[in-house]
């Protein structure tokens, strides 16, 4: 019997402000910690609501006023209420981000890899976050390889088969693998599930760990295989890349995409 190469990944994501000044600023955030070539081994959980983010100034929505030369009110976000009434009915999830930073940073020192579906993104909120506190981003100084699985889908997953598998589906069935303009095809974390599951109706519930458990199972189902493992650990860990939706658009195979990576 051949014994799978362990490798303790934590995959996080993050659920922001938006449409307003507070921007990208944290207010739920989730991570799953455990071995990803073995799925049935137990896993950590971690779930925080920030409690710097979450009074209700930070969730009105606002625009660039021409005439005032200022920021003036649109609305209030439609998930506050949702949010806030969770957050209060869980009070041993409300943490400070200093708190939240700490749990974090434990976890990240017993992990060898630390991930996101779309690193850029919430690389760059985790950063917004700490420094509307604290002045300086962390991420950079974070000692750990890092790994954007959405680099690793878009490359690999979304290949000739993939192509194969979208032309077969019925014209109701195919709009759910497509972006949210409906224009081309999609490469979110929700439709990556959906192929994976072959459930076309499955969404996503915008609740930081719910959708950490779904990225964490996309990992884990990208890593079966020991061949995949090898080349996602030497081409793809801590080698970060953003990736094209032209290439999506232009149906390249996970060969043509893999060459266009290299020399970019």
């Amino acid at each position: 019997m051949t014994i799978k190469e362990r490798f303790t990944a934590v995959i996080l994501d993050c659920e922001t402000h938006m449409k307003s000044v507070s921007n990208k600023l944290i207010y739920h955030i989730a991570w799953v910690r455990g071995d990803i070539r073995s799925p049935n081994k137990p896993r950590r959980y971690r779930e925080f609501y920030v409690r710097e983010f979450l009074p209700f100034r930070f969730w009105e929505h606002t625009y660039p006023n021409k005439d005032t030369g200022r920021r003036s009110f649109w609305k209030n976000d439609s998930r506050a209420h949702s949010v806030q009434q969770t957050a209060l009915a869980k009070p041993h999830l409300i943490k400070s981000w200093n708190e939240i930073v700490e749990r974090l940073n434990y976890d990240l020192s017993v992990a060898d890899g630390f991930g996101t579906y779309n690193w850029a993104f919430d690389a760059s909120a985790i950063d917004i976050t700490n420094r509307k506190l604290h002045h300086k981003g962390i991420m950079r100084n974070l000692d750990i390889p890092k790994f954007c699985l959405m680099d690793w889908y878009v490359t690999k997953v979304i290949n000739r088969d993939y192509f194969l598998f979208i032309d077969k589906l019925s014209k109701e069935d195919k709009t759910a693998y497509l972006s949210k303009s409906g224009k081309n095809l999609g490469h979110s974390a929700e439709v990556m599930a959906r192929y994976m599951m072959q459930d076309p109706n499955y969404k996503e519930s915008h609740l930081a760990l719910d959708d950490a458990t779904v990225e964490m199972e996309l990992l884990e189902n990208a890593m079966l295989r020991t061949d995949k493992f090898k080349e996602w650990k030497k081409d793809f860990l801590n080698n970060p890349r953003p990736v094209s939706w032209q290439s999506v658009k232009a149906r390249l195979t996970a060969i043509q995409k893999t060459e266009k990576r290299k020399k970019a």
